[in-house]
């Protein structure tokens, strides 16, 4: 099996027994897994030592078993897990889970981007992995204009806006301003209204994080809560970005 298969059958049997060692967990992924072998051994060591490295285990489970091979999840851990349903800590989970939300194949660029934000994320520099999940954030909105630029009918319109977007240049806070200008007077359905009026905002949130409004770093300190925070928070804002997207597919302004 690869690590990619493993990582997150270790994380579901961690999520019911949190304390534990590393032998009662292969045993459980033994029963649950029929393509692993004893050769699997070594990945699946490889796998919990990143999650200690992580904080997302700690050695030990009582005051009797302080060392390895026990173990327990920490409270941080606890956190994550609880958060199950898309996890910075499984790479390959969240991305395909990501997109499984969406319903279609991400953008490369955001795909790249948020991948490489997940790795940044794992070896601890929060920074780095909030502002590349801000520069995904930023293709996205970049997506949408690009979008709506097309689903424009009227040509005096569609050339106003592209001159306003023009005259926006690269500033991330003069970009978002003026899609979100515009599409807020269009009479879209209920979650489509939504997403402008809460999720576009969201993204906008993501990319402030990191850079400011002339779109250059902001050297602020990030945590790792609050970047595990915002990797939790974006599927759902991409989401409805990308429902706007794929509504001005379909339907001229």
């Amino acid at each position: 099996m690869e690590k990619t298969d493993l990582r997150p059958l270790v994380l579901d049997v961690l999520r019911r027994e949190q304390e534990t060692q590393f032998v009662d967990v292969e045993n459980k992924i033994i029963q649950i897994a029929p393509d692993y072998h004893s050769a699997d051994t070594l990945k699946l060591h490889e796998i919990f030592w990143e999650l200690l490295i992580q904080g997302i285990l700690a050695p030990g489970f009582d005051s009797s078993n302080l060392d390895l091979p026990f173990i327990h999840v920490t409270e941080y851990g606890i956190k994550c897990l609880e958060a199950n349903s898309i996890l910075p800590h499984d790479p390959d989970g969240y991305l395909k889970r990501l997109e499984d939300i969406i319903g279609q194949p991400l953008d490369i660029t955001v795909l790249t981007y948020v991948r490489e934000g997940l790795l940044t994320f794992l070896g601890g520099y929060y920074l780095a992995a909030t502002v590349m999940l801000g520069v995904a954030s930023e293709r996205c909105i970049d997506l949408l204009i690009e979008a709506y630029s097309k689903a424009i009918a009227n040509p005096s319109k569609k050339i106003n806006f592209e001159k306003k977007i023009n005259q926006a240049g690269r500033s991330v806070k003069n970009r978002f301003d003026t899609i979100r200008n515009e599409l807020l007077p269009l009479n879209l359905r209920g979650h489509l209204m939504d997403a402008l009026d809460i999720q576009l905002s969201g993204i906008f949130t993501l990319i402030r994080y990191s850079r400011n409004d002339a779109g250059h770093p902001t050297g602020q300190i990030i945590d790792r809560d609050l970047a595990h925070g915002n990797f939790l928070l974006f599927p759902q804002y991409c989401k409805r970005v990308y429902d706007l997207i794929e509504y001005f597919r379909t339907n001229p302004v």
